[in-house]
């Protein structure tokens, strides 16, 4: 093997990224650049096992839950958090988001401002015209 070249495929794709480009810096170092080369990070496999047994715990909650009576927008509403709570364990570290780009991170953020604006706008307008289908359903038990 010839002392020239890469000893893994990660050097040999950052060599290539940079054939012909002079990117020496002001101490005398090639650093590794901020920019995004395209090689994957890597997460701990104890990392991925912590954060199936919290979504497993997280399953088991929601799950727990329903036994109690918190009333109809109670349990909706502990059911949501839980699975938004989820939702980002598997966003952050099962899709890296967490160190991916920050602008990623602010999109998705972003993103889930606008389901709960979306939702709530539609659980209260729900709430203005229940009375209507209570009314309807009480005639139709009325007239069987």
């Amino acid at each position: 093997m010839s002392e020239n070249k890469p000893a893994t495929a990660a050097e040999a794709a950052h060599d290539h990224d940079h054939a012909g480009h002079d990117h020496a810096h002001a101490d005398g170092h090639d650093h590794a650049h901020a920019d995004d080369h395209g090689l994957a990070h890597t997460t701990p496999v104890w990392l991925l096992f912590a954060i199936l047994g919290a979504l497993l715990v997280l399953t088991v909650a929601t799950v727990s839950v329903t036994s109690f009576d918190l009333g109809q927008q109670g349990n909706l509403v502990v059911a949501m958090i839980i699975a938004t709570v989820k939702a980002a364990l598997v966003c952050t570290f099962f899709m890296h988001l967490l160190w991916d780009k920050k602008f990623h991170a602010v999109l998705f953020v972003t993103s889930v401002l606008f389901l709960i604006l979306f939702l709530s706008l539609t659980s209260n307008d729900r709430g203005e015209y229940q009375h209507s289908i209570d009314e309807y359903r009480a005639q139709q038990l009325q007239a069987k």
